[in-house]
C-alpha cells in the first residue's frame, strides 16, 4: 500500500513537471499571439477587443508598462478619457513615473488646456527623473502658462502688500491676492494695505481715516486735525497733507514730522523724497534731508513709492538718473523717463524714444526697443510691442504673447491685465 501511494505521488510530481515545462514553452507563443491579435484589433479600430486581449496578455506579463500604456491609449481612442487618465495615474504611482507614460498623459493634459494638471504631473515625475530632457522640455513649455482669475473692473492697480486697489464706476475698493474683494468699492479713494497688513488709508464722504483689511474704520484724525491727503503706512509712517503742507503721521494720526513740504513720498527702508517749491530732495526715516533740493522730479509709482530697493530715479539737468539712498549717482543716466523698481530685478528706462531695462548697478541689461514697459518682478516684465502688451523674461524672450491692451507687473505670480476696456487678473500656473 505504501509503495502504491509513493509511486502515485511520484507520478503526480512527474506530471506536474511536464505541465510546467509545457507552460514554459507555450507561454511565450501564447503571449506573442495575444499581442499580435491586440495590435490587429487596434489596426481595425476595434478598441474594446484590443483592451480585452491586452488584459489577457497581462496575465503572462503583469509588470509590462508597455501593455498597460497600450490599454490606457485604447481607452482614450474609445473616448473614455476618465479610464485613460486613471490607468495612466495608476501606472505612474505604482511604477514611479515611467517617462513614456508621463509624457503620454502630460501631452494629453496640454492638448486639452489642463496645464495645472500637466505641471503637477511633470513636477512629480521630475523628482524621479531629474535630468530627463523630455520632461524638462515639457515643463519649460508650461512655465509661463497662466489662468484667468474671473474678475472684471474698470481698473486694477498693481499689487502691493498682498493687496491691490480696484476701481468700478469711479468708486474704489480693495482686492486680495486671490482676486477676492476685501473692501467693496464704496470709497471715494483708498490705498493698499500697510506693510504690516493691518490698515488701509481711506477717503470717504469728505474725510480721511484708516480702516482694517475689511474696510472697517479703526483710526480717525485727532480732534481739530484736518487731513487733506493721506498715504500708505509703511513701517509705521504715512505721508499726509495738513493745512496745505506735507509731513508724516503714524497709524493713530500722531504727527511724526514737521509739516512744511510741498510734497512727500512713502518712506520705504529709510528712503523717501520730499518737495520744496518745484524741487525735490531725498529724505531718510528720521525725516532728515539726505540731499539738498536739487532734483526737478522724483519718479513715483501709483502708490507714491519712489524707492523699493534702495534705488530711485531723479531728474537732473540731462534727464533721469538712478541714485541710491545717499543720493549717489548709479550708472550713466540721462534717460528721458524711467519707472521705479518694484523688486531688485531690472527696471525700465526710456532712451531715444524706446524702453529698455537697467539693473541695480545701472547697467543696461536689455537694450531699449519697446514702446512701453513695466518693472520686472518674479522674472517677468510687462512690455508693449506691436501695440499690445505681453511679458518678457530677463533674457528678453517674449513668453506671454502681447495680446493685452495693458498689463502690470506680477506679484507672487498674479498680475492685473486689461482686455479691451476692462481689467482682470491672470495667475501663473508655475509659481516661483
Amino acid at each position: 500500500m505504501r509503495r502504491a501511494v509513493l509511486l502515485g505521488m511520484i507520478g503526480v510530481c512527474v506530471l506536474g513537471w511536464c505541465v510546467t515545462a509545457r507552460a514554459l514553452i507555450e507561454k511565450p507563443a501564447a503571449y506573442q499571439q495575444l499581442l499580435a491579435e491586440a495590435e490587429q484589433y487596434e489596426a481595425d479600430k476595434i478598441y474594446v477587443r484590443a483592451i480585452e486581449t491586452y488584459k489577457e496578455a497581462l496575465a503572462y506579463n503583469p509588470d509590462s508598462v508597455n501593455i498597460q500604456a497600450r490599454i490606457a491609449t485604447d481607452y482614450l481612442a474609445l473616448g473614455d478619457e476618465a479610464s485613460f487618465i486613471n490607468r495612466c495615474n495608476s501606472i505612474n504611482e505604482s511604477k514611479k513615473y515611467p517617462v513614456s507614460v508621463v509624457t503620454l498623459l502630460a501631452d494629453y493634459y496640454m492638448e486639452n488646456n489642463r496645464n495645472e494638471k500637466a505641471i503637477e504631473l511633470l513636477s512629480n515625475a521630475l523628482k524621479q527623473h531629474k535630468d530627463n530632457q523630455e520632461l524638462k522640455e515639457r515643463f519649460e513649455r508650461l512655465r509661463y502658462t497662466y489662468k484667468e482669475i474671473y474678475v472684471s473692473y474698470d481698473e486694477i492697480f498693481p499689487f502691493r502688500n498682498d493687496s491691490a486697489v480696484y476701481v468700478e464706476e469711479n468708486a474704489y475698493g480693495l482686492l486680495n491676492i486671490a482676486g477676492k474683494v476685501t473692501i467693496r468699492n464704496h470709497n471715494d479713494w483708498n490705498g493698499v494695505l500697510s506693510t504690516d497688513r493691518k490698515s488701509v488709508p481711506v477717503y470717504r464722504d469728505g474725510e480721511f481715516y484708516f480702516s482694517d483689511e475689511n474696510g472697517y474704520r479703526i483710526e480717525v484724525p485727532v480732534k481739530g486735525q484736518k487731513i487733506e491727503e493721506l498715504g500708505i503706512l509703511c513701517n509705521g509712517m504715512a505721508p499726509a497733507k495738513i493745512n496745505g503742507k506735507y509731513g508724516y503721521v503714524d497709524g493713530t494720526f500722531r504727527e511724526l514730522s514737521s509739516f512744511g513740504w510741498d510734497g512727500a513720498t512713502v518712506i520705504q527702508n529709510g528712503f523717501g523724497a520730499v518737495k520744496q517749491g518745484e524741487k525735490w530732495a531725498l529724505i531718510n526715516s528720521s525725516f532728515e534731508l539726505v540731499t539738498d533740493f536739487i532734483y526737478d522730479d522724483v519718479k513715483r509709482d501709483m502708490y507714491n513709492y519712489c524707492s523699493i530697493s534702495d534705488r530711485a530715479f531723479v531728474k537732473v539737468q540731462n534727464g533721469y538718473q538712478m541714485v541710491n539712498g545717499k543720493g549717489d549717482a548709479i550708472g550713466e543716466g540721462g534717460y528721458e523717463d524711467a519707472v521705479p523698481f518694484v523688486t531688485e530685478e531690472p527696471a525700465p528706462v526710456l532712451k531715444n524714444g524706446k524702453w529698455g531695462f537697467v539693473d541695480l548697478d545701472g547697467n543696461i541689461v536689455i537694450e531699449p526697443q519697446y514702446e512701453n514697459a513695466g518693472a520686472f518682478s518674479g522674472g517677468l516684465a510687462p512690455v508693449q510691442t506691436g501695440g499690445g502688451w505681453g511679458y518678457i523674461t530677463t533674457d528678453n524672450q517674449l513668453v506671454i504673447a502681447a495680446d493685452f491692451t495693458e498689463a502690470r507687473s506680477f506679484y507672487k505670480g498674479v498680475a492685473p491685465v486689461k482686455n479691451g476696456n476692462s481689467w482682470t487678473l491672470i495667475q501663473l500656473n508655475v509659481k516661483k
